[in-house]
């Protein structure tokens, strides 16, 4: 599988979650980058991190293919004040090295320790703490374009330094030749944590790091790793790491993520790779991360603006008091807060303090208090979410009326529609009713032949009577009965006529009588197909709906 290839997967992994505080409900851990954040793991908390991975080198000009894996640790403690963090860490490292000389290749095996460092961290400055006493901004709190504009103090970061010591064994296949077995390092770390309602928290960390300046060949690095949460339980990181010595230098870019498995163990995976062919780098690493929680003491986790704490030597009035509380009573019912009364209050914070007796007694008696104001937090925390959920419930319900309304409107009007070709047709048949009543005329006709035919058969039998008496005088005159002959036939010639015209009446009246029975015949078949096509018309548009 090719670099790119892996990465278009990798990128869909996500990393740690991000704090806002020294000592957090959820695991705070470095990994999986490799820059270290500005905040201790927490007074009394036993972390550790760690992670392999396995990659490939090839080095252009010496001709060399490398496969590597790399073993990683960190062990990670809050010592005495939440400040101050002590740290054990170092990585093993074996490779399988394949290098071509003529037409000979040769295979290389080498394993050791890349370092092992161990030292200190303390944090020299938290924005996110003693704020100024008037900090709090009541526009701020009622107006959602003052709550979410940008602040230009979000831009001031935590800032800690770290002091350490490397520890390399002599003839170290992985540093450089005669390096000392032992030189310091020195670290400084800035922190950025952003908070939005939208899209989630980010995280900047940057380190500058000094290694190894008692040495030959000194190291200059830094790193910038950027951290997004998509939500409770998947983050993504992706991280830029430079550094510049004698012996090595290089451009590397990491990428990954990692899944909260619950708030003490944390799982996660990354890529890295750099940008030239000697050696190029490609590793893919996969680690976890897990804390041994033995912090007794809440600490209060404040955020930019929204904290609760007062500078040395600031009391509080009742008055003051009373004039912040009276502000929030003007706040009109319903409306969205952000800040809760309890982070109005100002508390004084534990590290204000230097004699130790007299801290352990303040935090002995703000402990109820401050577990309140935390429990406070995330139930009103709570009710947001609730109501975001709510809002969206109602939003996406009116979407479902609306969508059913046009629906019922939609068939509504299909259903008039159908009525008005409904009456329409039946319209065109009262039409083709009444221009067949109109041709009655025909019927009339057929009438009148059968009057005449009645006439021709009434005189037919008066005709009859006629013929027997001049038979009975046939044998007195002969000219008597020539005269008659010739009457007879005269007589018979329009018998015949009129018989012939009698049959053309009765001819012409079937024949009427059979286009009007068509006519009909047509008419009939012609509604009960509009019927039909009506009726076919109906059973579709009830397929479609």
């Amino acid at each position: 599988m090719y670099p790119k290839s892996i990465l278009l997967l990798i990128t869909t992994f996500l990393c740690s979650l991000t704090v806002s505080a020294q000592y957090t409900e959820k695991i705070n851990t470095n990994r999986p980058g490799t820059s270290q954040g500005a905040f201790s793991v927490g007074n009394n908390v036993l972390q550790l991190e760690g992670g392999f991975g396995f990659g490939k080198e090839k080095h252009k000009i010496l001709n060399t293919k490398t496969n590597t894996f790399k073993l990683d640790y960190s062990i990670r403690y809050g010592l005495l004040i939440e400040q101050l963090e002590l740290r054990l860490n170092g990585t093993f490292r074996a490779d399988g090295v394949k290098q071509t000389i003529g037409g000979n290749e040769e295979k290389i095996k080498r394993s050791d320790f890349e370092v092992n460092t161990i030292g200190a961290k303390y944090l020299i400055y938290d924005p996110y703490k003693k704020p100024k006493k008037d900090s709090i901004n009541y526009d701020e709190l009622k107006s959602w374009k003052e709550r979410y504009r940008f602040k230009w103090k979000s831009l001031i970061p935590a800032v800690s330094a770290y002091v350490g010591a490397n520890f390399v064994s002599k003839d170290n296949p992985f540093t450089a030749p005669n390096d000392d077995t032992f030189s310091p390092k020195i670290v400084l770390m800035t922190q950025n944590n952003w908070t939005t309602s939208m899209n989630g928290n980010w995280v900047l960390v940057t380190n500058l790091i000094v290694d190894k300046v008692t040495t030959d060949d000194p190291i200059i690095g830094w790193i910038i790793t950027s951290t997004h949460t998509i939500n409770d339980k998947w983050a993504a990181f992706g991280e830029y790491q430079g550094q510049k010595s004698d012996f090595y230098s290089d451009n590397i870019l990491r990428l990954g993520g990692a899944y909260l498995y619950n708030k003490d163990l944390q799982l996660d995976a990354n890529i890295a790779f750099n940008f030239k062919d000697t050696p190029s780098v490609f590793t893919f690493s996969f680690g976890a991360s897990y804390r041994f929680d033995w912090h007794t003491k809440d600490e209060i986790i404040e955020q930019p603006g929204l904290e609760g704490g007062i500078k040395e030597g600031e009391k509080e009035e009742n008055e003051d008091e009373g004039d912040e509380q009276d502000g929030l009573d003007e706040l009109e019912e319903g409306e969205e807060i952000e800040n809760d009364s309890l982070k109005l209050r100002k508390t004084p914070f534990v590290n204000d303090f230097e004699d130790d007796g007299f801290r352990e007694a303040i935090e002995s008696d703000l402990d109820q208090r401050r577990t309140e104001e935390r429990l406070e937090r995330e139930r009103i925390e709570n009710e947001k979410i609730a109501k975001k959920e709510d809002k969206k419930f109602r939003k996406e319900e009116a979407r479902r009326l609306k969508r059913e309304a046009k629906e019922a409107r939609k068939a509504e009007k299909a259903e008039i529609q159908a009525e008005k070709e409904k009456q329409k047709m039946i319209d065109d048949i009262d039409a083709e009713l009444d221009k067949m009543e109109k041709e009655q005329g025909v019927d009339q006709e057929l009438q009148d032949i059968d009057k005449e035919l009645q006439e021709l058969e009434k005189m037919e039998k008066d005709l009859d009577p006629d013929n027997q008496e001049k038979e009975e005088k046939k044998e007195e005159d002969v000219d008597a009965e020539y005269e008659k002959y010739q009457k007879e036939q005269e007589k018979a010639k329009k018998a015949e006529e009129k018989r012939k015209k009698k049959e053309e009446k009765r001819r012409q009246k079937e024949e009427k009588k059979r286009k009007k029975e068509e006519k009909k015949r047509k008419g009939k078949e012609e509604k009960d197909n509009k019927t039909d096509d009506l009726d076919l018309d109906k059973e579709l548009e009830k397929i479609d709906q």
